[in-house]
């Protein structure tokens, strides 16, 4: 297994999908083994069986990967050895590194804000107070202290 492997079956069965919010891989096969190599070798992604929909159909698998991090990941190390879908790879790599960023920045002020809410609470400041000290609602104040998201 090696990543212009992948990248023909990519090219030949694979799909890259937008679906409003991010981008998603799709490598469908009726054979469950191959999905299965790929999936060892690359170290992520998910392989989901699809029942079959007519009684002459074979059961498939469809191997994808959805975090964005990772579909950049993928699309970055086959691009090399892609052929039929370069242009449609080359197009969506700057979008995907756009989306990837921003989900970075978001998870930084996440863990920034999450920070400075446990001390201003150590304090012994209100809900309320900390939800307008970081400029947030005081109940995603209380929901950061609490470890509920």
């Amino acid at each position: 297994m090696n990543w212009s492997y992948i990248a023909g079956f990519f090219d030949g069965e694979g799909s890259l999908v937008y679906n409003g919010k991010g981008f998603r891989i799709i490598i469908p096969q009726t054979n469950e083994e191959v999905l299965i190599s790929i999936k060892n070798f690359i170290g992520y992604g998910n392989i989901i069986y699809i029942k079959k929909r007519k009684a002459h159909w074979s059961d498939s698998w469809s191997y994808y990967i959805a975090k964005q991090t990772e579909v950049y990941d993928f699309i970055r190390k086959i691009k090399p050895f892609v052929i039929v879908k370069r242009d449609l790879i080359t197009k969506t790599i700057p979008r995907l590194r756009t989306i990837t960023n921003n989900q970075e920045k978001r998870k930084n002020l996440y863990i920034y804000r999450k920070r400075e809410a446990k001390k201003l609470r150590n304090k012994g400041l209100t809900y309320r107070s900390i939800g307008k000290e970081l400029n947030v609602d005081w109940g995603y104040a209380r929901r950061l202290i609490l470890n509920l998201i």
